[in-house]
């Protein structure tokens, strides 16, 4: 009889160690320390919607609540996008709390704690880019057959200071679509006269750098003159330019023009013919 009561307690011990190692409730093939599977559908392998419905514990302490491989404390990025917190009223001080807790107020609203006081937490979204420029740089010279940066902005509303009058150029201030829209007028020069020669164009650009693949880097009007004229042509030339971007934090917005008509011309004085506005939509 010894030896069978030796012998179950071996069975035993083993028992619990195997179960320490991986416990599974509800289903047998627990992927974590713990794992449970709340509504009981898993199979040998688990589809995500399957996932969505479990709970895990990992080596590292991590919960994950739909998530089989939580890499925060806490992750509830399940992907049936449902992982949401409910937060409760409480009547803790801040310092019982400790820096960091978050509370629900029944003012509707949410606090923080510092570990001294409940701190309001900001209930309103941050200033969406609102943009207008303007000039009037009849010195500003753009020379023929030439794609010429215009850096002579002058800015009239900046909601956020993400236009640099520095390097003329917009930094967007985080992910997003923006509508931005682009007008040059150049008028001509003493030396060019104002000549629009036959079978030439004038290209104006919004370009950007630092976007993704999956957006375009670029749009491009273009107004040409036919080569059918048989009069010379003198007169002011214009272009304007409108895109939807969608642009990466850090991504920059600048402003080019370019034309083919002969010799060097000038931005027109005139502010209200050249123009650019962003609107972050």
């Amino acid at each position: 009889m010894s030896i069978i009561y030796q012998l179950l307690a071996c069975t035993l011990i083993f028992s619990t160690s195997t179960i320490a190692a991986q416990t599974g409730v509800l289903t047998q093939n627990p992927s974590t320390t713990l794992h449970i599977d709340a509504a009981d559908d898993n199979t040998a392998t688990i589809s995500t919607a399957q996932a969505a419905n479990d709970v895990v514990v990992t080596t590292a302490g991590n919960l994950g609540v739909g998530v089989l491989a939580p890499v925060t404390k806490v992750d509830l990025r399940s992907a049936d996008q449902k992982g949401i917190i409910g937060l409760g009223t409480n009547t803790q001080t801040a310092a019982a709390a400790g820096a960091g807790a978050i509370r629900y107020n029944s003012g509707n609203f949410l606090e923080y704690s510092d570990g001294a006081n409940w701190i309001p937490m900001a209930t309103t979204a941050p200033p969406k880019v609102s943009i207008s420029g303007t000039t009037s740089d009849a010195t500003y010279n753009i020379s023929n057959n030439t794609s010429t940066r215009i850096r002579t902005w002058s800015v009239t509303g900046d909601t956020t200071g993400a236009f640099s009058s520095t390097n003329n150029e917009f930094t967007a201030p985080r992910n997003g679509f923006y509508l931005v829209s682009f007008s040059i007028t150049l008028g001509p020069n003493s030396g060019a006269g104002g000549v629009i020669n036959n079978s030439t164009f004038i290209e104006t650009a919004i370009e950007t750098s630092g976007v993704t693949t999956t957006t375009i880097p670029k749009f491009i009007t273009v107004n040409s003159y036919p080569a059918f004229q048989a009069s010379t042509i003198r007169n002011y030339i214009s272009g304007n330019c409108n895109g939807i971007f969608y642009l990466n934090q850090g991504s920059k917005i600048f402003f080019t023009v370019k034309h083919t008509t002969g010799g060097t011309r000038t931005v027109l004085n005139d502010a209200t013919l050249n123009n650019f506005s962003i609107q972050e939509l």
